[in-house]
């Protein structure tokens, strides 16, 4: 008896009936991994563009507070995209030497006497700026400009340093002298597009700076 003769195999038809299904099972297969795959993309850009907004918002409340100067916006102006106030809080470099060595003194302080901006010649205002760069269309960014301490001139500033990009909207608003509130300034930042955007809103006041 031939053993042979009793086995049975699949026919061509089940044979392609079973590679349709596995097909349409690979290709589902494929459509939800790569669904997953960005989503996760998706999920990250936004993480991080959460992280960088928070820097430079956390950035720009700290130096708020610390200054004792706002030159723009000017009492009760606002929204506007451009933000300029006194630095005096920095301690980077060496204010007799402009060594990039901490000595202990604020780098305003160029005279070291304790009294931060104190003399127009010999200690002037040191001013640090944030604002829009629309330089590429597509891809607006927030970018800080602070005072050059390595040097003796005091109108010299270091290069632009990017806090964050995809930017699409930097406001910021100066609230008014009529409800002493000109020290209060209130900060809006939105990052990327419609369909992954963040936005972040927040108020800081110039602690620093006297309301008569």
């Amino acid at each position: 008896m031939n053993p042979l003769k009793n086995k049975t195999g699949f026919t061509l038809f089940e044979v392609i009936v079973a590679v349709t299904i596995l097909g349409i099972i690979m290709i589902s297969f494929q459509q939800v991994l790569g669904q997953s795959l960005s989503t996760h993309k998706d999920t990250l850009e936004k993480l991080e563009q959460i992280s960088h907004a928070r820097f430079a918002m956390e950035r720009i409340a700290f130096l708020i507070r610390q200054t004792g100067f706002i030159e723009s916006p000017v009492q009760g102006e606002g929204p506007i995209e451009t933000l300029v106030i006194e630095e005096r809080s920095m301690d980077a470099y060496n204010n007799v030497t402009q060594a990039f060595v901490p000595d202990g003194v604020i780098d305003a302080d160029k005279d070291s006497n304790t009294l931060v901006n104190d003399d127009t010649t010999n200690d002037p205002v040191d001013k640090i700026s944030f604002s829009l760069d629309k330089t590429d269309p597509d891809n607006w960014k927030l970018v800080e400009v602070l005072p050059d301490y390595s040097t003796a001139v005091a109108s010299d500033f270091m290069t632009q340093r990017i806090l964050c990009e995809n930017v699409s909207v930097f406001q910021v608003t100066r609230g008014s002298d009529a409800a002493k509130q000109q020290n209060l300034v209130k900060i809006k930042l939105e990052l990327g597009d419609n369909t992954n955007q963040v936005s972040l809103t927040t108020r800081a006041i110039a602690g620093k700076m006297l309301i008569l």
